[in-house]
């Protein structure tokens, strides 16, 4: 899958590959970022991904789509089923 988001940083348009998108099995799709420490431009990337989230959620056309971001591995786990549970 070629999945980039695009986004503008300190004025340059970069692209954005997530680290993971996960089809669950409910059908939805959910990107999985890891991130060690979170700076600033990782916010803005985030900024973006919520944006296209929203947009092609609204379009209904791609099926449903969510994101995550873990700082900690020990946490990935835990994220995942918030995300699950909160679409249920």
């Amino acid at each position: 899958m070629n999945f980039v988001v695009y986004y503008n940083y300190n004025g340059v348009v970069r692209r954005y590959f997530p680290d993971f998108i996960c089809k669950l099995t409910n059908g939805e799709y959910l990107v999985v970022e890891t991130k060690g420490q979170d700076i600033e431009q990782n916010k803005t990337k985030r900024v973006y991904l919520d944006e296209w989230c929203k947009a092609v959620n609204q379009h209904g056309g791609f099926g449903k789509w969510n994101w995550v971001v873990s700082f900690d591995p020990n946490d990935l786990s835990m994220l995942i089923k918030n995300v699950v549970s909160n679409e249920s």
